[in-house]
């Protein structure tokens, strides 16, 4: 406080200095009887904290509240606005309270400025010939600012802003009443800083959840875009290989396998663009499933491993049979790109009551127990992206589980650790 801050017009230099100083109060009230109200009136903030999830009325309360507790004509929460460099009244209470909402206080040449620039507690007794007194504000109400009473709010050590308390009742602000002010602004404080935090939160899921909106839209229209031209790779793909003869055949083959491979792509996009609409589907369509094992075997673009199957026929599901040959394509590729080259890939299919159980086996590098759920997050990678030696978009697995669990199925995997293979299981039910 500057030299020319006052107490009851005696020049102090602290709220502490006016101690000896104070004007009696005009009503006395009986100390115990005083201070168990107060206490009972402090109390309440604490209360409406857990109470009020709204800010604006949270801070309407405790703006209230101090009124009776400091028995005074009216009191405010400014918050400071870093935009303008000015403070800004959040709430006010008293008869002309609710019209201060939204007016700005500059930080020079106001009470409040200082406080918050001082960050403590400052007393003008004589608000009317106190030169520091921003006007403004009492022209626009027709309130007559007679005793300010202010103290800083921070949070986390940072100054947010300004609690104060307008003319007193009792003939003068106490200590007593910079101590319980002090009080209501840490908790006034930490509602605000709640808020703010409430307020972070939902605009980031907001930004996230226009983000996925993106994404979601972006491997719709790509997958849309790649569609008809992928149909007639494979399609001319296959008129060429069933024609041509001799050393032409295996470059016919090629295109084949590149077609079923980027189809592959395309269905995985397609999936992950329609994940959240298609919960609760229910496919219909009748699928055997030793045919579309073979499709995707046939797609596969690396011969390295031989696949070894062992696999009844003629055993039928209810659903999409691109989709499900899109489940089979991505557990084989991944048998196959992690495992070394020459060790065999075993699919193995066992009727279970009225499911099919099937196990793709490999001889590769196996899993930690802690990435066994882990590989089935989307666009997980769990090596380097940057050093990785497979390719993929770290999604395949992700749509394998979401594909299965929409046809009544589930996936998962074991593995007795680092470098002992895996056993990916899919269970489906049958059309009996």
């Amino acid at each position: 406080m500057n030299d020319h801050t006052s107490w009851s017009g005696a020049p102090v230099t602290s709220v502490d200095a006016c101690l000896p100083a104070l004007v009696p109060s005009a009503h006395p009230v009986p100390e115990r009887t005083a201070e168990s109200a107060r206490l009972k009136q402090l109390l309440s903030i604490n209360l409406a904290l857990n109470t009020f999830g709204d800010t604006a009325q949270l801070l309407d309360v405790i703006t209230n509240t101090v009124t009776g507790v400091a028995d005074c004509d009216a009191a405010s929460i400014l918050l400071f606005d870093e935009r303008s460099n000015s403070l800004c009244f959040e709430a006010a209470s008293g008869e002309v309270g609710a019209s201060l909402v939204g007016t700005t206080v500059p930080m020079n040449g106001s009470l409040a400025g200082e406080i918050f620039r001082e960050g403590r507690p400052l007393y003008s007794a004589d608000v009317q010939s106190d030169e520091r007194h921003f006007r403004a504000a009492d022209e626009t109400t027709g309130f007559v600012t007679e005793a300010l009473l202010g103290v800083p709010m921070h949070i986390d050590g940072q100054p947010v802003g300004v609690i104060e308390v307008l003319n007193s009742r009792h003939g003068g602000f106490d200590m007593g009443d910079v101590e319980a002010l002090q009080i209501v602004a840490a908790q006034a404080a930490i509602a605000i800083r709640d808020a703010r935090h409430a307020r972070a939160l939902v605009e980031l899921n907001e930004r996230l959840a226009e983000v996925d909106r993106l994404k979601m839209n972006f491997l719709a229209i790509t997958s849309h875009e790649l569609r008809t031209p992928l149909t007639s790779v494979r399609g001319f793909g296959q008129i060429l290989a069933d024609e041509v003869e001799g050393h032409l055949r295996q470059y016919a083959d090629a295109i084949v396998r590149a077609g079923y491979r980027m189809t592959d792509v395309v269905q995985t996009l397609d999936v992950m663009a329609t994940l959240e609409g298609e919960i609760g589907a229910h496919p219909s369509r009748r699928v055997d499933v030793s045919t579309i094992l073979e499709e995707a075997i046939r797609g596969l673009a690396q011969r390295k491993n031989e696949i070894q199957v062992s696999f009844p026929h003629g055993l039928t599901v209810a659903g999409d049979g691109l989709r499900l040959r899109l489940v089979f394509s991505n557990l084989l590729k991944n048998a196959v790109r992690f495992s070394p080259a020459g060790a065999p890939v075993r699919v193995k299919g066992s009727v279970e009551g009225e499911t099919l159980h099937v196990r793709v086996t490999d001889e590769g590098c196996g899993l930690a127990r802690h990435n066994l759920e882990r590989i089935f997050e989307g666009y997980v990678q769990l090596q380097d992206p940057d050093r990785r030696d497979h390719e993929g978009l770290g999604v395949g697995l992700t749509v394998a589980r979401a594909v299965a669990v929409r046809h009544g199925g589930q996936l998962w995997a074991e593995s007795d650790g680092p470098g002992c293979g895996s056993t990916f299981h899919l269970v489906l039910p049958l059309l009996l």
